[in-house]
């Protein structure tokens, strides 16, 4: 019985690691990707707060179809100031709108 459980515990955590992904952003606080705020993770189908930024680059996709959306406020409602299919890598993308700089991350299948 014990034996079956530590299976069990095993199997799950080797299925939950397998199964998590997460896209790996650097953040800029300029708008030309030179001056590096700091690196995070943005969990497949998740939204991150972030302290505020003006671009990105993608460094990592994490999951399937996942969109790289950027909002002006701190919390993943509008306004959008980007949104990029996932697997545009090494590329700068611009994250300011009429409200200024960025504040959050999500990362969604929902279309752009």
């Amino acid at each position: 019985m014990f034996a079956s459980r530590i299976f069990l515990a095993l199997f799950t955590a080797l299925f939950m690691a397998l199964s998590a992904n997460a896209a790996l952003i650097t953040l800029f606080s300029d708008t030309e990707c030179k001056n590096a705020v700091e690196s995070v993770n943005v969990w497949d189908n998740t939204c991150l707060k972030t302290g505020g930024f003006q671009s990105f680059v993608i460094t990592y996709q994490g999951g399937d179809s996942q969109r790289i959306r950027a909002y002006t406020r701190n919390d993943c409602v509008a306004p959008e100031s980007a949104c990029v299919w996932a697997d545009q890598l090494v590329q700068c993308i611009r994250a300011t709108g009429g409200d200024g700089a960025s504040h959050a991350l999500s990362s969604y299948v929902i279309n752009c």
